[in-house]
């Protein structure tokens, strides 16, 4: 193993949202979380350039006694480049339903072990979001439930709904449309749920992850977290889903029988 992922110098995390409620603090729990994504072997998504850009990565390993993070280092040169530059970067990772994210501002290329990889250090705080409402049934065969949603400029684009949940959803972007940033707020947004009615919600970028890994072209999944809903919208949700999840089950008894 080569010195040179010795000489990067410890740097506080970008602050990693306001949600106090579901960050981890302290040096040892943070490594525990972090061992539980690399044994799980989990993707890792890289998001830089304010959210346009990302790169799918994986821990590698985790260095305690340096302080250090190793990440699996990308296959495009140009891409790896453009992060190695990049001022904020943040991860996210997901793992039997629990959201994961940190970022960091000190990512460099090393050597680990004769291999190529991203190190930086160990975050000092990281997001550990496990919430019953992650629950999410599949919408895109539906094509009754969609969502409108207001541009800067005053466009309103109307998108299928792929899933939904009680604390989000998530839409296809075909046109890789940077609008929609991470982080992002749209108000207002129209919210239709086929015979259980439509209503107004604000909803902000979350994550985007692509549609296929080995065809970037054909888009990605946009993922929105509600905002300053209604309560009687809320309730045509979780009886929209309630509905979705009795069929489903319906459908397997019947095949079942079958």
């Amino acid at each position: 193993m080569t010195d040179n992922i010795f000489k990067i110098k410890p740097s506080k995390s970008a602050s990693i949202e306001k949600y106090e409620d579901f960050t981890i603090h302290g040096t040892g729990n943070v490594i525990q979380k972090m061992r539980m994504l690399q044994k799980g072997r989990r993707i890792v998504t890289a998001y830089f350039d304010e959210g346009r850009q990302s790169l799918m990565t994986a821990i590698i390993d985790i260095l305690p006694e340096k302080n250090l993070l190793l990440l699996d280092y990308g296959p495009d040169d140009q891409i790896n480049k453009q992060l190695l530059s990049s001022q904020k970067i943040i991860f996210k990772a997901n793992l039997n339903g629990v959201t994961a994210q940190f970022s960091t501002r000190g990512l460099q290329k090393a050597t680990y072990q004769k291999q190529t990889v991203f190190a930086c250090p160990l975050p000092e705080q990281l997001l550990w979001i496990q919430r019953r409402d992650t629950y999410r049934v599949r919408t895109q065969y539906n094509p009754h439930v969609t969502i409108v949603l207001t541009f800067d400029d005053g466009q309103k684009n109307k998108y299928q709904v792929l899933d939904i949940s009680a604390g989000g959803l998530s839409v296809e972007d075909k046109e890789m449309d940077e609008e929609f940033a991470l982080g992002k707020v749209f108000h207002s947004c129209i919210l239709e749920l086929a015979e259980f009615g439509d209503g107004s919600v604000s909803i902000e970028v979350r994550d985007h992850l692509p549609i296929r890994r080995d065809q970037p072209s054909a888009g990605r999944r946009v993922g929105f977290m509600f905002h300053k809903m209604a309560n009687e919208l809320e309730a045509r949700i979780q009886r929209f889903i309630l509905s979705i999840d009795a069929q489903r089950k319906r459908s397997l008894d019947e095949a079942k029988g079958e």
